[in-house]
Order: structure tokens, then sequence, then C-alpha cells
């Protein structure tokens, strides 16, 4: 009886560092932040579309070769179902939204380029939200000539900043 007392008491202190450590592991749990970044299947499919991952997330570059003649935001028919079928595959694989971000070169006025920027934008939107993408209108944006990827100074140069550039990032 008395061999069973010391036991206890012995065992006593090392159930309360059990307790203990079991309490500040299931704290810990808690308190982990939700995991981010993106699945591996959403990772091959932004890799087969084309998508770069950068630091503001995984970005797609439409460039003017691609969707737009000087001063338009039109697209052809055959671009309107490349991107149809690009908002199908993201959707395909859980990304349903999106920041498409509008560009253009820097002849014309200040103004008229991010008009005609926002215009570029709106236009590629169009048909992912047609084929189920949701946007939030902050999440459709012109940027103008503010951020050029080439020098004005060429028509190549010219023709690389009119662009529409698909961001997407974990949600």
């Amino acid at each position: 009886m008395m061999r069973s007392f010391a036991v206890n008491q012995l065992l006593t202190p090392i159930r309360l560092i059990i307790a203990t450590a079991v309490a500040i592991l299931l704290a810990a749990c808690q308190t982990m932040p939700a995991p981010t970044g993106f699945t591996p299947a959403q990772v091959a499919v932004l890799k087969a579309e084309g998508f770069v991952e950068k630091d503001t997330g995984w970005e797609l570059t439409f460039n003017e070769r691609l969707l737009f003649a000087v001063n338009e935001s039109a697209i052809q028919p055959e671009q309107e179902a490349r991107i149809a079928r690009l908002a199908s595959n993201l959707q395909s694989v859980g990304i349903t939204s999106a920041r498409i971000e509008g560009h253009s070169d820097s002849t014309g006025t200040a103004a008229y380029n991010l008009a005609l920027s926002q215009a570029r934008a709106q236009a590629v939107a169009a048909p992912m939200q047609a084929n189920g993408m949701r946007f939030t209108p902050d999440q459709i944006v012109g940027r103008g000539e503010a951020l050029p990827l080439s020098s004005n100074d060429t028509a190549e140069g010219r023709q690389d900043n009119r662009r529409v550039v698909v961001i997407v990032t974990p949600q």
C-alpha cells in the first residue's frame, strides 16, 4: 500500500507535465494560420495556361499581338474563345476569381490611355464572367501607361505595353 502511494505521488507530476504539454500543443494547433497557396492541381493548370509566378501572384499576360490593335479594346472571336477556355480551366480547379489589369502604350494623353486600358481589362473580363468567373469592380483595373514592360520609344516596345494581365492569388 505504501509503495502504491509513492508511485502515485511520482506519477502525478508526470501526468501534470503531459497534460500541460497536450494543452500547449492543442492551443498551438488552434492558432496556426490556415494554409495558403495553390494546390498542386491548381499550379499545374496555371502553368499549362502560361501563368508565371510573380511577387504579386500568378500572372498571365495577353500582349497586343494576341488581343488588341492600336487604339482598340475589342477582342477577336478566337481570342474570346481562348479566354472562355481559360476561365473554364481555372474554375475546374477551384480558381473562381482574378484581377484583370489593362495597360496601354504612351501614345495619346494619359487620360485617354487610362480609359483605353480600362476598356481592355473589361474586354478580357467579359468572356471570363460569361463563363462563370466572378469579379468585384476593383478587380478590373486600367493602369494606363503607368507600368510599361518595354520602352515606348519603339513600335515593338509600344506593342509590348498594350496588354492585359490576369493575376490570380490564392483565395
